[in-house]
């Protein structure tokens, strides 16, 4: 279910439509919906999405 991040989901949009390349960092505590989030609003478009697992 992916709810209630209407807010996040249209500044991800804002962002895209800058019409120029974009460096994004998505951080927070953990098991929220971080990696949810930016599956949901990269599906569908073209892009590279890197996911580190593990920060030292």
């Amino acid at each position: 279910m992916f709810i209630n991040r209407e807010d996040e989901l249209r500044a991800l949009e804002r962002r895209s439509q800058s019409g120029r390349g974009e460096f994004l960092v998505v951080w927070g505590r953990r098991r929220v919906g971080k990696t949810e989030l930016l599956s949901h609003f990269l599906e569908g478009r073209r892009g590279v999405h890197f996911e580190a697992t593990e920060c030292l």
